[in-house]
């Protein structure tokens, strides 16, 4: 077994429920929402863009954010990392279900082995995802188990900031994405481009950034005409003068013109595709328009929250994973199949900043852990099995809290994916103090 990546907290690290005042504040620690609470019945465009302006909300909410970045590159494929802010019970999306051990310690949330739908070498996937599965069959899905990040505190916060910088060093103040930009010397109109008002850190750095609220909602404010005059004013006030807002201005109207252009035609799903309605459902039905446009989207990033289950985790037949999960079911086949022969050009991988404990709590739910399960997806995948080293849920093997250990650093799955998709070929400025690992979840582009 390798255990290289195998971390510990230490030993005096306190419980969940030991923890200081404040050390949990935004997550619902120990909490349960309301019966009627309204982010529990999916998602909806106007929580889509509540949850851009709202990331404390969205760890204990069900909210949708969206980040897009465009380059001119034509050489790489269009890549998507949705995060699953709160940390995604992993254990009950990718069952193990041979480990008699996480049966003993989730008597009442574990997904019983019968139900699960096979997957390969020891585990099932959460019936809640038919399609997957069936993309899983045919070759472009393909899950990661024991993932982790170098963040051993358990802190949503700190978790995340070491997930979205790409690196454990806190003095490095860009984004792992942004970085991506750079070593690709990207400054095109559509370089970044964040569905929000507010920049993840991700994609903070020099790379440039434009802000857009979504296709039907972006562009001047006004009637026709006075946005058509606005757009001429503009151009006339800063034509010629030699300032960083003179280039700014350039880059927004003309990424103005080019989201007008778009929102003139009608657009219709292909193949098919239905989308699930919702914000997340909508995201990707505006991602996959925007990537048949062939604007040059390179980078996408999506943030779903909700997924800190301390309490109604559910089982299978109910609750709010099966929930989540049916949404993202849905949503991604619906994605794949509006695509058609253009998911071979788009590799999509869902990952949480950290994972949950094996042993149920008693409200249940689960509590902050650390390794997880981070799916692939895509035409390219070499998908149909199991990737990653499984440590097992023995007392030696587990991490210091009681979940599961991490036998791969998540910067391996994204350095696999980069490297062959994504037009990366040295990573000692993208993730300057880790050296990814080649897995060969993915097929290099031709």
């Amino acid at each position: 077994m390798d255990t290289g990546f195998l971390d510990r907290l230490p030993s005096d690290t306190p419980g969940h429920d030991e923890r200081p005042d404040g050390f949990h504040d935004g997550c619902d620690c120990g909490t349960q929402a309301p019966a009627d609470d309204p982010w529990r019945k999916g998602f909806t465009r106007r929580r889509l863009f509540q949850g851009s302006t709202a990331m404390v909300a969205a760890l204990g909410l069900q909210t949708v954010s969206t980040r897009y970045a465009y380059a001119a590159a034509t050489d790489t494929d269009t890549i998507v990392v949705i995060n699953a802010r709160g940390g995604m019970d992993g254990l009950n999306v990718v069952v193990p279900v041979t480990e008699q051990r996480y049966y003993a310690l989730r008597r009442n949330i574990a997904v019983p082995e019968g139900a699960a739908l096979p997957l390969a070498s020891g585990f099932g996937l959460h019936p809640a995802m038919p399609k997957l599965h069936k993309r899983f069959q045919a070759g472009q899905f393909a899950p990661v188990v024991a993932v982790g990040t170098p963040d051993r505190t358990l802190s949503h916060f700190e978790a995340m900031d070491t997930l979205e910088r790409g690196t454990a060093a806190g003095n490095n103040t860009s984004g792992w994405m942004n970085r991506v930009l750079t070593a690709r010397s990207q400054t095109g109109v559509f370089s970044a481009v964040q569905f929000g008002n507010q920049l993840p850190l991700s994609l903070t750095g020099p790379a440039p950034a434009l802000a857009m609220d979504g296709i039907q909602s972006f562009g001047l404010a006004g009637y026709d005409d006075v946005r058509a005059k606005a757009a001429t004013a503009f151009a006339a006030l800063y034509k010629g003068v030699d300032h960083p807002m003179a280039t700014q201005a350039s880059r927004t109207l003309k990424a103005v013109g080019t989201v007008d252009t778009m929102r003139a035609t009608s657009y219709t799903p292909a193949n098919g595709a239905v989308y699930p309605d919702g914000g997340l459902g909508n995201t990707l039905e505006d991602l996959a328009r925007i990537i048949k446009a062939k604007v040059g989207l390179s980078l996408a990033t999506i943030d779903i929250g909700g997924w800190d289950m301390h309490t109604n985790e559910g089982r299978v037949d109910g609750g709010d994973l099966r929930n989540h999960l049916v949404d993202l079911d849905n949503a991604l086949d619906a994605f794949a199949a509006d695509l058609g022969d253009g998911f071979g050009d788009v590799t999509v991988v869902v990952l949480s900043e950290f994972g949950r404990t094996v042993r149920e709590n008693g409200t249940v739910g689960t509590d902050h852990g650390h390794g997880q399960v981070v799916w692939v997806l895509g035409g390219a995948v070499n998908g149909g099995r199991i990737y990653g080293t499984w440590p097992g849920l023995t007392d030696a093997a587990m991490f210091t809290n009681g979940s599961l250990a991490a036998t791969t650093d998540y910067r391996d799955v994204l350095g696999d994916v980069l490297a062959a998709r994504g037009g990366v070929s040295s990573f000692a400025k993208v993730f300057p103090d880790h050296t990814p690992t080649p897995l060969g979840i993915v097929k290099p582009r031709a």
